[in-house]
């Protein structure tokens, strides 16, 4: 035989009719695209399927709602018409007892739409029946995504299971964090495939809420750029050196960076631009630790040091001509108008749409405060920058221009707009309103799509109830008893060490899929570029914070989680405290009124049930 006989195309050859051979073509050009999008559909279905050992769990997550069954598959709401909201990630851990309080009170003030929980496998307990009132037929609440997630779903070959504390090999709070990392990718993954936008990632103690401004209270607002006499200290760190002096510990701190802001011949030998390590500083280590930027500190000579914030001016790397990557394009006889930048590439004229500004038409337009310098010199003749769609420029100029972020004064400015939360104002209005104020396409690049956001620790000091100063906020036939934000009014100081690490919400929108795969790096910052990593958002810029509940401590060691040890030393709950004690604010205990009024006094308790009862666990 002809091996032409054995060619699948040969009847194509030997064809005399052009037009049959055209279509056969296309014939199987269309059947090799449609088994190519079966195998990728094939495929992301098997790698989103439960564990053999998730299946076997599966009875452990569901309700017995006759008309919404639910369970491990998840609940979602085809039936009907999505109401608009905004998304959370929760990973629990015998969290009943406050669960709750913690989805009705995100539910009115996100308001909360849709919620994927992540059961620890070390949970004695499941929250499947406190979810599942949430959309049975009496209670449909709106929620368009309600799901339970075991660690099959999220974690690399299954997950391993729960931590075994009682291994001395065994790390049980690095084996939690890998778990939280991991769900948190996954989680706002999940999101943005059904085309979410802000998603927030905090504990159960833990409540976002609107920063309300208290003149009184608040600590300073941090600077933009340094005041007169002052040297300005960019990509600095801190450490500390321990010694034993007479018999006493000693700490001094100090700060490396590099140097500008000097004259140009220089400082005691320092040149702009170059690295700079301070004397010690007369401020102690916590004052650095928070509320570090923005801020002046002074070293044992009396020098002044003013902190950048290196977030903000994270695309503005200032740098010599020389040291521009060959594939940037420099961009010389650069001028600003509008929204547009000008000048030439290789001789040749360009444009393009950006949203750094001149500093001093910023300072025309009231966006800085009055003594912030209008113009700064580049160490190195020229700076990147990036366009409106994220294409990296290097400009020839001699001033810095300013990168798209908000100014101290803009910032201040939103936190006197801000709403309470007795008046149903949500935190979606909120975004939604100053997206309107800053323009649409400014506001892309300054609010998110990382917000980062202060904590705030709330302690367990309690007030009298019959003390004529005690203000009852729960609506009549509610115990505040049962619910930590009414029964808790006493925090720490803002900036505050006690306060430790940021939480964040983040707009999955305007993130690639690329950047939510794998394991984040930490909770406190789970995309690293777009969120704050070395220092957390100062507490007098941020127009958001998230109440931290430190509880009774019957509450406190309830968990079974990996950090048992700490959980269960009373000691260390009253050294903690004692740190939440310094002030006292009543910013959020309206919302709960705000919740009954806005469901019913019936769908409330009803929802609500078992808030506040730490049932035994064995």
């Amino acid at each position: 035989l002809s091996s032409s006989l054995f060619s699948p195309f040969s009847f194509i050859k030997n064809s005399k009719d052009k037009d049959a051979n055209t279509l056969i073509l296309l014939l199987l050009s269309t059947g090799i695209l449609l088994w190519i999008f079966v195998c990728i559909h094939m495929h992301l279905q098997l790698s989103v399927t439960p564990t053999p050992l998730g299946k076997r769990l599966r009875s452990r997550f569901m309700t017995h709602h006759d008309a919404h069954p639910f369970t491990t598959n998840n609940y979602v709401n085809k039936h009907e018409p999505s109401k608009e909201g905004l998304s959370a990630c929760l990973l629990v851990n015998d969290e009943n007892p406050r669960l709750p309080e913690w989805i009705a009170y995100h539910y009115q003030i996100l308001p909360l739409r849709s919620l994927i929980v992540a059961v620890d496998p070390a949970s004695r307990s499941s929250p499947a029946d406190i979810l599942g009132r949430w959309n049975t037929t009496v209670n449909d609440m709106g929620f368009d995504i309600l799901q339970i997630w075991e660690e099959g779903r999220y974690m690399p070959f299954g997950g391993d299971g729960a931590c075994d504390a009682s291994d001395p090999h065994t790390d049980c709070l690095k084996h939690h964090r890998k778990r939280q990392q991991h769900f948190v990718r996954a989680c706002m993954a999940e999101f943005k495939r059904h085309k979410k936008t802000w998603v927030l990632l905090t504990d159960v103690d833990e409540y976002i809420t609107f920063n309300t401004l208290h003149p009184d209270d608040d600590p300073p607002v941090p600077l933009d750029f340094a005041p007169p006499g002052a040297h300005t200290l960019s990509n600095w760190t801190w450490h500390v050196t321990g010694f034993v002096k007479d018999g006493v510990q000693v700490d001094e701190t100090q700060i490396k960076g590099v140097i500008s802001g000097l004259p140009k011949e220089g400082w005691h030998g320092k040149m702009n631009g170059q690295d700079k390590t301070t004397l010690p500083l007369v401020d102690g280590k916590d004052a650095i630790f928070y509320g570090a930027y923005g801020s002046v500190f002074t070293d044992k000579a009396g020098n002044m040091w003013f902190l950048r914030d290196d977030f903000a001016w994270r695309d503005a790397l200032d740098m010599p001509l020389e040291d521009v990557p060959k594939n940037v394009p420099i961009i010389r006889n650069s001028w600003l108008r509008g929204g547009s930048l000008r000048g030439t590439v290789d001789g040749q004229p360009i444009e393009i749409r950006t949203n750094w500004r001149d500093p001093s038409d910023s300072q025309v337009r009231g966006l800085l405060m009055p003594t912030t310098p209008a113009e700064i010199e580049t160490l190195h003749g020229g700076h990147m920058l990036k366009d409106a769609y994220g294409k990296q420029y290097y400009v020839v100029r001699k001033k810095m221009l300013w990168p798209p972020h908000l100014s101290a004064k803009q910032l201040t400015e939103i936190r006197r707009r801000l709403p309470t939360v007795a008046d149903g104002t949500t935190v979606m209005d909120v975004l939604r309103r100053e997206v309107r104020v800053l323009g649409e396409e400014y506001a892309d690049e300054t609010i998110g799509p990382c917000l980062c956001m202060p904590r705030l620790l709330y302690g367990s000091r309690e007030e009298d109830r019959d003390d004529p100063g005690w203000k009852r906020l729960a609506p009549e036939g509610f115990d505040e008893l049962d619910f930590v934000t009414l029964r808790y009014r006493w925090h720490s100081l803002p900036d505050n060490r006690v306060n430790k690490y940021q939480k964040a919400i983040i707009d999955v929108s305007r993130i690639s899929e690329k950047n939510l795969r794998g394991e984040a790096v930490s909770i406190h910052s789970p995309v690293r570029y777009w969120c704050r990593d070395k220092q957390p958002p100062r507490y007098a810029t941020s127009f958001f914070r998230v109440n931290h509940y430190l509880d009774s401590f019957e509450a406190y060691s309830y968990r079974n989680d990996a950090r048992a040890d700490k959980r269960n030393c009373k000691k260390c709950y009253d050294e903690k405290g004692t740190e939440a004690i310094k002030k006292m604010d009543d910013d959020i205990r309206p919302w709960l009124k705000a919740f009954v009024d806005s469901v019913g006094e019936e769908k409330a308790r009803a929802l609500l049930e078992g808030a506040g009862d730490f049932v035994h666990l064995s």
